[in-house]
C-alpha cells in the first residue's frame, strides 16, 4: 500500500544580465517560476477515498520539502499539517506540489480536512528529524 516516497532536488541557477524586459507583476516569467518552484527532496503522497499512501513520511527538520499530492479520488482533498499550518488541496483527479518545512523535530500528524475524511482514517504522520 506504501507509495514509494521519492527524494530528488531540483536545482535551479541563475544567471548574469539578461536582455528579458519585466513584466508588470515583477519580474521575467522564468524569475517567478523559479521563486515558486520549492527545492528539496520531492515527497509523493496519494490521496483517495478515505486514505493517503503512504501514510507515513520522514523529513529533515528545517530544510524544505517538495509535497506532492495525487488526487486519485472521486471529490477534493487536502493534505494539512495542523502544526506547521500548511494544507496543500487538490481537485478530484489532479497533482499539486508544495513546499513544507517544519523546523522542530518530532511527531506530526497530517489528515484531509474535509468534513468527515479524518474522522474516516484519512490521516497519517510525518517524523521530522
Amino acid at each position: 500500500m506504501a507509495l514509494v516516497a521519492a527524494a530528488g532536488l531540483l536545482a535551479g541557477a541563475c544567471g548574469g544580465g539578461s536582455d528579458k524586459k519585466e513584466s508588470s507583476s515583477g519580474g521575467t516569467k522564468a524569475d517567478r517560476t523559479a521563486m515558486e518552484t520549492p527545492a528539496g527532496p520531492k515527497l509523493e503522497v496519494a490521496a483517495k477515498e478515505f486514505s493517503f499512501a503512504p501514510n507515513t513520511v520522514t523529513l529533515k527538520a528545517g530544510q524544505a520539502a517538495t509535497i506532492s499530492l495525487k488526487n486519485t479520488g472521486s471529490i477534493e482533498h487536502d493534505l494539512s499539517v495542523s502544526d506547521a499550518g500548511f494544507k496543500l488541496t487538490v481537485p478530484a483527479g489532479q497533482t499539486a506540489d508544495k513546499a513544507l518545512t517544519i523546523a522542530k523535530p518530532g511527531t506530526y500528524e497530517f489528515h484531509c480536512s474535509v468534513s468527515g475524511h479524518q474522522d474516516a482514517g484519512m490521516k497519517g504522520t510525518i517524523t521530522v528529524e
